[in-house]
């Protein structure tokens, strides 16, 4: 049996208020530690789209 790393999220469209179903990849989230600087791209934000199914409306969805 496969497992996905990918967690769902439901949000709503701001264009027609359809439910748009999304995926995100793991992240390590944001990381602090007082020790030592982190590298710039441990903290860095990305980005996935997702597109509502009922009116086509592209959503931009960002995570760390």
């Amino acid at each position: 049996m496969s497992r996905s790393n990918r967690s769902p999220m439901s949000i709503g469209c701001p264009a027609c208020n359809a439910t748009v179903s999304a995926t995100l990849p793991p992240g390590p989230g944001i990381v602090e530690t007082e020790a030592e600087p982190h590298p710039e791209d441990e903290n860095r934000l990305r980005g996935t789209d997702a597109r509502c199914r009922n009116c086509g409306h592209e959503l931009e969805l960002y995570f760390y």
